[in-house]
């Protein structure tokens, strides 16, 4: 374990991004929220801040971006587009748990499946990861109730904490040792009243949690009450709130879908491009024919639960939800999926 100082943390982050983008996140005092925001140089800005909770914005967007050109033809280069040499690097700073651990579960669809998202894949390659420990929660967090933590546990490159007069850091991975072993002159030992400080300020913070979801229960055992609750008359009560707005999914950051279509631009010149999409609107399951195995908006409202907290537990062997809470916040019924688990949970266990 490392300690090094503010000033020192700067000059490091600044060496990190010679060559690349830095996405970082900043505090808006108007609204009190965090959010994602890419440097436009050094020094960073003064509302640059890695203390608090996770940014409105999840960092998945960094590899995978809401709109991207895929292909274009007729093209004499094909594979121009998924070249590694034309994709920018990227260092992203301040990542949460919750953001470290949905990365992890999109990159088992998106690149250790059947299948493998070039693009993305090369972009995932290419980043940086520089995480840190939530010193803060929303009401709406709730990453304990599945057994994870409001600090990173492993997934990244470097893991800092702030304390006072700078940051603790640590390695995760190879690359990130790396660079510790590169710029130890910009860094000390930690001491124990050190550790013992960062210690205290994550028991704070998961006695703050504890508070906030005293009212919850724990789910990590959900997809089998889950299983049991399929025609439960909630979906439909769920339905007649829900706007179909599609904010849950496009905020969260383990929703990897994503629609292809193609624009035909000037002459006979034609751009494919990939933008998120979401299970909750109406045209997502669409089929040749108008076909629509999911044309009725319960289901619709059903399979975001389901697909979450039961199919890719099969498939994938994890929960896809990490807890942030951001679906919540952005819920344009006030619909808190903490809320709807515990129904079921007391549905099925009486």
């Amino acid at each position: 374990m490392k300690f090094i100082d503010s000033t020192n943390f700067v000059k490091l982050i600044k060496k990190l991004t010679a060559e690349g983008e830095l996405y970082y996140p900043f505090l808006d005092e108007e609204t009190g929220s965090y959010h994602l925001k890419r440097a436009s140089g050094f020094p960073l800005e003064e509302d640059f801040e890695l203390g608090g909770y996770r940014a409105v914005e999840p960092s998945k967007g960094v590899a995978q971006h809401a709109r991207v050109t895929v292909a274009e033809y007729p093209s004499e280069n094909p594979d121009e587009i998924t070249n590694p040499d034309n994709i920018i690097p990227s260092v992203v700073l301040g990542a949460k748990g919750c953001d470290v651990n949905a990365m992890k579960m999109v990159d088992k669809v998106q690149v250790e499946g059947e299948f493998t998202d070039p693009l993305y894949k090369i972009r995932r390659d290419k980043m940086f990861v520089v995480a840190a420990d939530c010193d803060d929660c929303k009401e709406s967090c709730f990453c304990t109730l599945l057994g994870r933590k409001p600090w990173p546990e492993d997934g990244y490159d470097l893991a800092v904490s702030k304390i006072s007069g700078g940051y603790l850091i640590e390695a995760g991975s190879e690359r990130g040792e790396k660079v510790l072993a590169e710029n130890g002159k910009l860094t000390s030992e930690a001491r124990e009243q050190q550790i013992k400080a960062r210690d205290e300020k994550r028991q704070k913070v998961l006695a703050r949690l504890k508070e906030n979801n005293s009212q919850f229960p724990d789910l990590t055992g959900m997809p089998e009450k889950l299983r049991e609750a399929i025609n439960d008359e909630i979906w439909k009560e769920l339905a007649k709130d829900c706007v179909e707005c599609g904010a849950c999914t496009n905020i969260c950051p383990t929703c990897y879908c994503f629609l292809l279509y193609d624009r035909k631009m000037d002459g006979d010149y034609f751009r494919r491009l990939s933008n998120w999409d979401s299970c909750q609107l109406t045209g997502y399951a669409r089929m040749a024919g108008m076909l629509n195995p999911r044309a009725s908006l319960v289901d619709r409202v059903k399979h975001r639960f389901y697909h979450k907290y039961d199919y890719l537990v099969s498939s994938h062997d994890d929960i896809f939800c990490t807890g942030c809470g951001r679906c919540i916040d952005a819920c344009s019924a006030s619909i808190d999926i903490r809320d709807v688990l515990a129904r079921i949970e007391q549905k099925v266990t009486g």
